[in-house]
């Protein structure tokens, strides 16, 4: 990523003392390139890898820097900062037009001072800060301490968010005063004024393909999608796809092959992991030459120290493990293909959510009772909380919650759709994508809007359970539908089997019967074979090394919590902890372990 920082402020030494400070502070990682562009009391300084795509011009009138790849318009043209600039500063409208592709950019002149934006669902964070005629703003908050205007106050609503549903929510976070800018929304900000987040972009949700068939739907959506893959690919750039044994990346890696781009496959686990073996049929079947790495959990106390630094608890913290994908894709390509949040966008699951199977209804209360799941039940942290600093903050909060998601739209699934994608997707899934492109820059058809209309169009019967998704699959790359599919389950059944497999799978049954299977079962090395279930296991070496290093800061929450209720939720290190579902019901867990970590630094 480009991990940047950027400030207004008219006291030259003040500002130029505040950058000198924070140039060595600024890197994550080791052998990033760090660059600078300034214009009159303007000043930004960033990180990122070698290969970054990043624009930038200054001079003594104005500024415009570009992180990322933004494309504009129905063209699709690939846009620099020059023409950043005009089109935000020399257009009637200063909403311009939205851009598609994974970035951030933006612009200052006296007269304007700055405008700033990212991709199309604020993936790219942008945090602020104001006071006076200063303005900070960046990546990640952490930086904002070292300028001497900077108030540093802990934020109890940020918490409160953060604790019920593992993200924030309304841009609230854990320092007072900084504020993270809204998925589709332009900042706004002149001297002596407050800043402003004027709305860009929302996702445009309608009933428009509702009166037509499924497979007329399936056409849409796939048309889509291949047309924001293509335009995406440059035949003078190698590319890595994040191939895993699932459903997203499955797809992507088929019209990837149509491209006739110069694409290698990447695969976290080991060998023998369902996700691995799913995975490498589907790279040998397209010709893709194959990877395969692991991340050591012995590096998880690391990651945990770098996600609490440099993204302040704001997105929970059940997948510290991706910090340590960066350093396998820069050996590879510039640009990484993911399939991260694409199955959110048009086949998504958490439609159900809404859904109230007992009354065939959908709801915000079973929304929110699946939102909940990831965070501390809200009965729990009512006696977690100290009365006297939260008050009524869980009510308060729940009906926060309820306020935006009815705002979406008038169709119940429509609303939980958006949720969705502007929460969950945004602030758990989406992180990860900011998080590679340290080592290569994230491309994705969920930063088109095409994408996005055509599925915002679509019935839930369409959308909802990957039912598009797998048609798609099936439609278009039948060779692929055949192949054994990684469900994060002992199921690996393809989506189309063959007869071949249909006979293997009878023959295993006949074993099964006669009680070999369990034999043969003996003979192999006893390990978990899911890797999502043993990476997130929170009494798993490496997030048992994690609960040691947070243990030593459990004090310095003790003001905000009841002590005793505290560790009930979360013992010491030394006390396993017993869960129903060992990935949901520890999300909230993980998320104090990171609240612990912050205080170090910030308490």
């Amino acid at each position: 990523m480009a991990n940047f920082i950027a400030i207004v402020d008219a006291n030259e030494k003040r500002r130029k003392s505040f950058i000198k400070k924070i140039k060595s502070k600024l890197s994550p990682f080791e052998g990033l390139i760090q660059n600078e562009c300034y214009s009159e009391n303007f000043h930004s300084v960033w990180a990122a890898t070698k290969k970054a795509p990043i624009s930038f011009l200054s001079n003594e009138k104005k500024a415009s820097i570009l992180w990322g790849d933004a494309f504009y318009g129905n063209e699709h043209e690939r846009i620099d900062a020059e023409k950043l600039w005009a089109i935000w500063n020399d257009s009637s409208d200063v909403k311009g037009t939205p851009f598609d592709g994974f970035h951030a950019g933006l612009t200052y002149s006296p007269k304007c001072g700055i405008i700033a934006g990212s991709d199309l669902l604020g993936i790219f964070p942008i945090y602020y800060y104001s006071k006076g005629d200063v303005l900070l703003l960046g990546s990640s908050s952490e930086l904002f301490q070292f300028h001497p205007i900077f108030e540093k106050e802990f934020n109890p609503i940020g918490l409160v968010s953060i604790l019920i549903s593992m993200h924030i929510i309304n841009g609230e976070t854990l320092l007072k005063g900084v504020k993270r800018l809204g998925s589709g929304k332009l900042l706004v900000w002149q001297n002596g004024s407050d800043p402003k987040e004027i709305l860009q972009y929302e996702f445009p949700v309608s009933n428009k393909y509702f009166s037509l068939p499924f497979l007329n739907h399936v056409d849409i959506l796939d048309k889509a999608i291949e047309e924001a893959v293509n335009y995406n690919i440059s035949s003078r750039v190698k590319y890595i796809l994040m191939l895993s044994g699932g459903l997203d990346s499955r797809m992507l890696a088929g019209y990837l092959k149509k491209t006739n781009a110069d694409v290698e496959a990447l695969t976290l686990g080991l060998p023998k992991d369902f996700e691995v073996e799913c995975a490498a049929r589907v790279a040998k079947k397209l010709l893709f030459r194959h990877h395969v790495a692991e991340i050591s959990s012995d590096q998880y106390p690391v990651f945990a120290e770098l996600q609490t630094r440099w993204e302040h608890c704001a997105n929970g913290f059940n997948t510290i493990h991706s910090w340590g994908i960066p350093s396998y894709l820069r050996d590879y390509s510039e640009r990484v293909f993911t399939g991260y949040t694409l199955d959110a966008v048009i086949g998504t699951r958490y439609l159900t959510w809404a859904l109230s199977p007992s009354s065939n209804t959908m709801s915000f209360e079973s929304f929110f009772k699946n939102i909940n799941a990831y965070g501390i039940h809200i009965d729990i942290l009512k006696k977690l909380w100290r009365k006297e600093i939260f008050g009524d903050a869980v009510e308060e909060m729940k009906s926060c919650f309820q306020k935006v998601y009815c705002g979406y739209s008038d169709v119940e699934s429509q609303r939980a759709w958006c949720f969705n994608l502007y929460h969950r997707q945004r602030y758990h899934v989406g992180p990860i994508l900011w998080r590679l492109s340290f080592g290569a820059w994230p491309v994705s058809p969920i930063f088109d809007r095409k994408v996005l209309e055509s599925a915002g169009g679509m019935p839930a019967a369409t959308i909802a359970d990957r039912r598009a998704q797998e048609k798609i699959v099936c439609k278009r790359f039948p060779n692929l539908a055949a192949l054994p599919l990684d469900r994060n389950s002992f199921n690996t059944e393809p989506l189309q089997p063959r007869i071949r497999h249909l006979i293997l799978k009878q023959f295993k049954f006949r074993l099964k019967q006669m009680n070999l299977m369990e034999f043969l079962g003996k003979n192999r090395k006893n390990s978990e074979r899911r890797r999502y279930f043993r990476i997130y296991d929170i009494n798993g070496p490496g997030w048992l090394a994690v609960r040691h290093q947070a243990e030593n800061y459990r004090e310095n929450v003790f003001p905000f919590f009841e002590k005793n209720i505290l560790k009930e939720i979360l013992p010491s290190p030394s006390v396993k902890i017993n869960l129903k579902n060992g990935i949901d019901d520890a999300s909230g867990i993980k998320s104090l372990l990171g609240f612990f970590l912050w205080t170090k630094d910030h308490l």
